[in-house]
């Protein structure tokens, strides 16, 4: 089961059970970077142009902090370029303090997503609540930003928000570039800096997403290649065998392990 919560200013944090094989799940490219704990580990998912195959907790759930496209190395003092499309342990990237703090969030995190005694025997009975256990998740999510104290400067990065708007617009890079007073060279390295890729990297992933929804809504996949500013359809389907793991048919069957926690596990 997977669940997630908004944090205004930060993120997503997100919750997900373990496989009953503890067989790797297809995670598609959404942009973004995670820290995780799974396993007892601290590990940061790099921002992700790619789809991925992630395995689950051995037993107990994962859980993570999402960022933003063109946040996490500002929050994390990384540089996301390095981590792009990789997940690796957090003490090769983290500082010591960040990475307890860091630790201490997402436990606060595991401690809400794990079933009591009691909730497990309600659950198996048939006369869980999950009401319940979605507030209590909500709840420690509200936590997360105080126990990870992070220095995260919001107005530095308003060109950040910008870009993702205008990358889900598929709006060309010269003009962002102008509106945000940059040449296409400056745009491009802060790209880098920020998202750990270029500009054109943000768009596919963006145009990707939106062309996933768009089938999941019931769209055929003609329909949502030109809905989401493909091409053609062949183009659609090339795309999504690189950012989502499948085929936009596959998709649209309900065959294919796609939904699950973003970038991170």
């Amino acid at each position: 089961m997977y669940r997630e919560s908004g944090i205004p200013g930060l993120g997503t944090v997100w919750a997900v059970a373990p496989e009953p094989e503890s067989r790797a799940s297809v995670i598609r490219a959404d942009g973004c970077a995670d820290i995780v704990l799974r396993d007892d580990e601290l590990l940061i998912a790099g921002p992700s142009t790619r789809w991925l195959l992630a395995r689950g907790g051995d037993g107990t759930d994962t859980v993570g902090l999402r960022f933003p496209p063109g946040r996490a190395g500002a929050a994390l003092g990384v540089d996301p370029q390095q981590l792009r499309d990789r997940l690796v342990p957090a003490r090769e990237f983290l500082p010591r303090p960040l990475r307890n703090r860091g630790e201490a969030a997402l436990r606060g995190l595991l401690t809400a997503s794990a079933d009591s005694t009691v909730e497990r025997a309600a659950r198996l009975s048939g006369d869980a609540d999950p009401a319940r256990r979605r507030e209590r998740f909500r709840a420690a999510a509200l936590e997360v930003p105080r126990t990870l104290d992070l220095a995260l400067d919001l107005a530095d990065l308003d060109w950040t928000r910008e870009a993702r708007a205008a990358a889900a617009r598929g709006e060309p890079a010269d003009r962002l570039a102008r509106r945000l007073g940059y040449s296409e060279r400056q745009l491009r390295r802060r790209m880098l800096q920020a998202f750990g890729y270029g500009y054109a990297a943000l768009r596919r992933v963006l145009r990707a997403e939106r062309a996933r929804r768009l089938i999941l809504a019931g769209s055929s996949p003609a329909t949502a290649a030109q809905l989401a500013g493909y091409a053609d359809q062949p183009h659609l389907t090339r795309e999504f065998r690189r950012m989502i793991g499948a085929s936009p048919a596959q998709l649209a069957a309900g065959g294919s392990p796609l939904e699950g926690a973003g970038s991170g596990a």
